[in-house]
């Protein structure tokens, strides 16, 4: 996992299915174009569209958002919620 990103992760969990980058996007519901700039590294998924590709391709899901430098809000939300917390 040293060095991967997130369009190689991608990339390799689609292998991994068998999908065509058009069905992946098909299932994910956005286009074949959208799927390809993400494989190719030119762009990192909103939220609920790294969601998407999570339960589509059956991804970790700390994994993939590790991998695109973001935390889910409701990771955030409750973080915050336990950090405020008085004892």
């Amino acid at each position: 996992m040293n060095n991967m990103t997130f369009a190689d992760y991608i990339k390799a969990k689609r292998a991994e299915k068998n999908l065509s980058r058009s069905e992946m996007a098909r299932r994910c519901e956005f286009t074949p174009q959208y799927a390809m700039e993400i494989e190719r590294g030119n762009m990192i998924p909103s939220e609920d569209k790294i969601e998407n590709l999570v339960n589509v391709l059956e991804l970790d899901e700390r994994i993939a958002f590790k991998l695109a430098d973001k935390i889910p809000t409701r990771v955030y939300e409750q973080a915050k919620e336990n950090y405020f917390t008085e004892e």
